[in-house]
């Protein structure tokens, strides 16, 4: 990897981690997951995949190696993924908005899943607990998939721009 894609992928990561940061004291709304959404349609797969990646790296060293932080690790560079495969190949805008509202809704309940095998939960409190945890998956899912329909056309152009600069 040359030095542009090293810095390329480290700026992403950092602009992530401050999506991240600045999302995380609003419980509905936050667009870290549209962020991955497009990373991972616009970006080659290698950098997209990095640069969640470092972004898991650095939650981890300011959170600390906990269940949660591993699982961001196992979620997100997955949603890269599956955005490279499936969201580089959806034609229209409102498909795409609707793969990231169904990521972006199960976050929540992928990230919360080692608690809930670990906590020997009956069903009742299971599905309260993911009734409970479906507000906030739902605001997420929404936002996710309103700023994909409104904000996904010109922040692609800005990121395809960049990636096409010759710095």
């Amino acid at each position: 990897m040359r030095i542009k894609e090293m810095t390329r992928v480290s700026l992403l990561a950092t602009l992530l981690f401050i999506i991240y940061s600045c999302g995380s004291w609003m419980m509905y709304v936050e667009l870290f997951n549209f962020t991955v959404l497009l990373y991972g349609v616009n970006l080659p797969k290698k950098q997209s995949f990095l640069a969640v990646l470092l972004f898991c790296i650095l939650l981890i060293l300011v959170y600390g190696l906990q269940l949660w932080t591993i699982m961001y690790v196992l979620v997100f560079p997955t949603y890269t993924w599956i955005y490279d495969v499936i969201g580089k190949n959806l034609k229209s805008e409102y498909s795409l908005a609707i793969l990231g509202f169904i990521l972006a809704f199960l976050c929540g309940t992928l990230i919360d899943l080692p608690f809930i095998m670990l906590s020997g939960m009956t069903w009742k409190a299971l599905w309260i607990r993911l009734l409970l945890g479906f507000q906030v998956s739902l605001g997420n899912g929404l936002s996710t998939f309103l700023a994909t329909l409104f904000l996904y056309q010109p922040l692609a152009a800005i990121i395809q721009k960049c990636i096409k600069t010759k710095v």
